[in-house]
């Protein structure tokens, strides 16, 4: 199985996000889906796992991101949380395809870790966080967001939401940062 990334097991319950939400681009994988050469159809190759666009073009998961997911899918930890995307993804096709065949381990894949779906639009990454807020009923200062992009950041946690910049996707520590970044906003 994938490796877990070490949480804060002594948080208290009250100061975990209740929603996490994570871009997709360059956030959870590579590369960004407009950046494909080939686009559909997506193969994955039984044997190594690898999913391929039409042209070979790989798409990767980025380690730490598969590790966060899988954490928040399989740990009792995190049990009732809720995991979904906010993406302004115009291949919608394309990534949910991706996220059907992109595993997380444990026979998991990406779309099986967002137990609460997600949202594809275009404009501020604010109209996404207000269609989730409705969606969920959670305030926006019980959410947690990952992003690749600053100025998505800078616009979201204006609402009060706890931001993680992850250029370059997420890495290693980020997550854990921005649980205890979450827990230290209360």
């Amino acid at each position: 199985g994938a490796r877990r990334p070490k949480t804060p097991n002594t948080m208290p319950r009250g100061k975990r996000p209740k929603l996490f939400v994570f871009d997709l681009d360059d956030t959870i994988w590579r590369p960004e889906m407009y950046l494909l050469n080939g686009g559909a159809p997506f193969t994955k190759d039984k044997k190594t796992g690898r999913v391929r666009d039409r042209t070979g073009e790989e798409v990767t998961l980025y380690p730490a991101a598969r590790e966060a997911l899988h954490e928040l899918a399989t740990s009792k930890e995190w049990q009732g949380s809720l995991v979904c995307y906010a993406s302004r993804c115009h291949e919608t096709d394309w990534a949910h395809t991706c996220m059907d065949l992109l595993d997380v381990g444990d026979g998991l894949n990406v779309a099986s870790c967002f137990n609460a779906g997600g949202v594809f639009q275009s404009g501020s990454k604010q109209g996404h966080f207000q269609v989730l807020a409705s969606q969920h009923g959670v305030d926006f200062e019980d959410m947690i967001f990952f992003d690749n992009e600053r100025w998505n950041i800078t616009e979201v946690a204006k609402m009060g939401v706890t931001c993680v910049y992850t250029p370059n996707g997420l890495k290693k520590g980020q997550f854990e940062k921005g649980l205890q970044d979450h827990a230290s906003r209360k």
